[in-house]
């Protein structure tokens, strides 16, 4: 078996390589991280997971699961806008009794009482006059 050794200008190159790697997945994360924390309340940040084309499709599919019922409420009952309460229901038999004892009242009075009830009734005496002084 060949053992094959690594030279040393060669191993320090891969561990430089793998360094940059390093810092730049950390500034990655960082700039995530600060994005993340500019954001407004959970909704934002989960807005912004599922929206980031970058993520894996099953942490969109959570993310986007988790804010649904924010974008778009449950529809729930709504109280009536009145409040309605039915009249007690009077017989058609008691409102003909009441509006015949009402005539009843009306047709005992003076017709000059009577007269005065009505608006813009004017009496005359029959001659073609308008007025009450026969000229």
């Amino acid at each position: 078996m060949v053992e094959v050794v690594e030279t040393l200008e060669a191993k320090l190159k891969r561990h430089e390589d793998a360094l940059v790697a390093c810092m730049a997945e950390i500034e990655k994360l960082r700039a995530e991280n600060a994005l993340l924390r500019s954001a407004e309340g959970a909704h934002d940040v989960l807005r912004r997971i599922y929206l980031n084309e970058a993520e894996s499709s099953g942490t969109r599919v959570k993310a986007a699961q988790a804010s649904i019922n924010f974008e778009k409420p449950r529809l729930e009952s709504v109280p009536p806008p009145l409040e309605l309460v039915a009249e007690p229901v009077e017989s058609l038999a008691s409102i003909v009794e009441r509006q015949r004892a009402r005539m009843n009242r009306i047709l005992a009075l003076p017709l000059e009482e009577r007269e005065r009830m009505i608006a813009g009734v004017v009496r005359r005496d029959g001659n073609g006059q308008d007025d009450d002084t026969g000229s």
